[in-house]
């Protein structure tokens, strides 16, 4: 049912970011849209994702990455480097009137950044009712209830973001409860 209404002083266009149903697929999409530059920590989520590949070498994961910026190619090498280039899709940079639909196409939403000062892609992510899993830096933990919208994990710790992760995969429960 709907919960208790919470004013986001941002202000994000609910008509347009809102939650559409997924299909059921086997498959999960781990994502985030973002410039793709160091202080983003994109590489923390190639790291994070690497490690729960590990983890779970059934499971059926994609990454997704969508945005551009200076760090594409470094980035994308990391992800050959660490084989996870099949399951990585680097989607480029989209229109902010596409965003919506791709976060549609995720099932959590991941901002790993190193500093951040509002977070309103996250407030996005939340608004297409996708649980997210954030860094604790700048304005990110601000807009994330712990435990309830998502997990709030260290900065360049890939390691924590995993764990959150896994938690979020065990359970399509969690993951609707959360987003």
């Amino acid at each position: 049912g709907l919960g208790p209404i919470t004013v986001v002083p941002f202000g994000v266009d609910v008509a347009r970011f809102s939650p559409m149903p997924r299909m059921d697929s086997e498959e999960l999409v781990i994502g985030t849209v973002k410039t793709l530059a160091p202080t983003y920590g994109i590489d923390s989520l190639l790291q994070a994702f690497k490690n729960l590949v590990d983890r779970q070498p059934d499971r059926r994961m994609r990454l997704r990455i969508v945005g551009d910026g200076t760090q594409a190619g470094e980035l994308k090498r990391l992800a050959g480097q660490l084989g996870i280039q099949e399951a990585t899709d680097f989607i480029g940079v989209v229109p902010h009137a596409s965003v919506p639909d791709e976060l549609r196409k995720l099932d959590v939403y991941v901002a790993l950044s190193r500093s951040e000062s509002f977070g309103v892609a996250v407030i996005e992510a939340s608004a297409c009712g996708l649980p997210v899993v954030v860094s604790n830096v700048g304005g990110l933990p601000d807009v994330v209830e712990q435990g309830v919208t998502g997990f709030i994990v260290p900065p360049e710790d890939p390691a924590a973001a995993a764990d959150a992760l896994e938690r979020l995969l065990a359970s399509k429960e969690l993951r609707e409860r959360m987003g």
